[in-house]
């Protein structure tokens, strides 16, 4: 990965690139921010530029042996942790070397890969990811190895929040007592989730949201699509340049989840009970990790709908089908209901994260936005 490569983030890059040129470039880094605003790519764009053979000011030559191995992330001293479950008939705690090849297969196709992507590509209905000590274990061993081929070894973390409490503090123990010449590179969305210890031990990247003129010249270069497709997909971005891909390649998911929103929130405007309940049953029967991405969806379409019912156009993230339909929805969301709403789906997405009956769950749900969408508009004083 190239960083003339990566969307935007300019400020970012050159801090990177001056780290290196100045020869300060610190044992442990904490890429953080939003999804989808290109920390991963930040992450290995960095160690190939510090293994390039032929590194040019603003940039890694991209053809030298190193740069070509990085190209297809066959370098031997870049190791990546990642977020992984047991599947099949795997009876050990399972370790990302056990999914090399899935990993590098999802990031090539797609450098803003998300979360959610990548436990669909392991076909992971019902699982979290994590990373246990086992995968601390596995990376101290590697990283206590001389390097093969550059100066560094180098691992990028992603997501290091999903660690559990044992593989933290293994990893604590390593971030105080790195080898020498040792890159870890780690990529965060939920700072807040991971030990402040090791926080105090990383140089802290904040990665922005993209802008959407950057977005807009990225999605240009990056598909083949028409111009009105493109400011969909800008309008709806938020600053993630991965939402702005899904909305792009018409995701077949995300249209099911408007659909989905768009149905459930018809019933419950007209309290059928019983229709609800046929709904409640198709939806409980698509795996958690689905269900908390609707969740995660009809809590940015309540947010859009609320900002239309205020006029505030110009905070509106929503492609074409989206706006058709909040145009009649949005006087239902209002400043009466609005917070309740939210409190009621994300406590029901928390609940579906923390392994409850999705039946139940879906269902109360139902029965609180049905009175919610009851309250009227409150008057004005």
């Amino acid at each position: 990965m190239l960083f003339k490569e990566i969307i935007g983030q300019q400020e970012v890059k050159e801090k990177l690139l001056r780290l290196v040129r100045d020869d300060r470039t610190p044992h442990a880094l904490m890429l953080f921010g939003p999804e989808g605003t290109g920390k991963l790519t930040l992450a290995v764009a960095m160690a190939q530029y510090l293994a390039c053979n032929d590194r040019q000011k603003d940039d890694s030559c991209g053809v030298c042996p190193s740069c070509i191995k990085f190209g297809k992330l066959v370098h031997p001293d870049l190791h990546f942790v990642v977020p992984v479950l047991k599947t099949g008939s795997m009876s050990a705690p399972p370790v990302s070397d056990d999914y090399a090849a899935a990993w590098r297969e999802a990031l090539l196709a797609d450098f803003y890969l998300t979360e959610s992507q990548w436990y669909e590509s392991l076909g992971a209905e019902n699982k979290q990811g994590i990373i246990n000590v086992k995968e601390s274990e596995t990376i101290i061993r590697k990283l206590g190895f001389k390097p093969y081929e550059s100066d560094y070894r180098m691992v990028v973390i992603w997501l290091p929040e999903k660690m559990n409490q044992p593989a933290a503090n293994k990893l604590l123990k390593l971030i105080e007592e790195p080898p020498e010449k040792t890159l870890i590179l780690m990529v965060s969305e939920h700072t807040d989730k991971i030990l402040a210890t090791i926080l105090s031990r990383t140089q802290l990247f904040h990665v922005p949201p993209v802008s959407e003129a950057d977005i807009r010249e990225g999605l240009m270069q990056y598909e083949q699509a028409d111009q009105q497709l493109v400011e969909d997909a800008v309008q709806r971005a938020n600053g993630s340049f991965s939402n702005a891909l899904q909305t792009l390649r018409q995701d077949e998911m995300e249209l099911h989840h408007f659909e989905l929103f768009t149905e459930v929130m018809r019933l419950c405007y007209a309290r059928d009970i019983i229709q609800i309940n046929g709904w409640v049953e198709r939806v409980a029967g698509v795996g958690r990790e689905r269900q908390k991405q609707l969740i995660d969806y009809s809590l940015r379409l309540l947010r859009e709908n609320f900002m239309l019912h205020m006029e505030n156009d110009t905070l509106n993230y929503m492609s074409a089908k989206e706006s058709e339909f909040s145009k009649r929805f949005s006087p239902f969301i209002h400043e009466g209901n609005v917070h309740a709403l939210a409190e009621a789906f994300t406590l029901a997405g928390n609940h579906i994260e923390a392994n409850g009956n999705p039946r139940i769950i879906l269902m109360d749900l139902s029965i609180r936005v049905i009175r919610l969408l009851m309250q009227k508009v409150p008057a004005a004083d």
